[in-house]
């Protein structure tokens, strides 16, 4: 079986752990050397309004990598427990990996807007669309 489709796997997971990392170390800048907070108050599930922006960012980042990326692990498992991974599932991997990693640059330390719209659509529409046709296209293999 082809195990190469869990390398985009492992750089999802690496983006995951960094996301998390980049919002310990702003928290732990902000309460250890900027003395902006408490570390209680920084403990809590939410951070407070006056956190920087980069921790609201990265805390919302972090929770968008939870949610529709379980799908992506889900099928890159299913494709290599039913052998059907094949270059195209892979290329079609890297490229939601690529997009997330965008999206997750944009989101945490850009972050802009037009009108009401976050321009990190512009990754995450594209990615989600990836995603969506590895499982139209699994589905139409077996």
């Amino acid at each position: 079986m082809n195990v190469e489709i869990f390398i985009p796997v492992f750089y999802m997971v690496l983006l995951t752990f960094s996301v998390s990392l980049i919002g310990t170390i702003v928290r732990f800048k902000n309460v250890l050397i900027d003395k902006k907070h408490t570390g209680i108050e920084m403990m809590k599930f939410s951070p407070p309004s006056s956190a920087t922006e980069i921790i609201k960012q990265a805390d919302r980042n972090l929770t968008n990598l939870f949610e529709f990326p379980i799908l992506f692990y889900a099928i890159c498992i299913v494709l290599y427990v039913t052998g059907k991974v094949d270059s195209y599932f892979i290329l079609l991997a890297y490229w939601f990996v690529g997009l997330r990693v965008s999206h997750s640059v944009y989101h945490v330390f850009i972050n802009g807007f037009i009108g009401d719209t976050p321009l990190r659509a512009l990754f995450w529409l594209p990615s989600l669309l990836i995603l969506i046709w590895m499982w139209i296209r699994f589905i139409l293999l077996i």
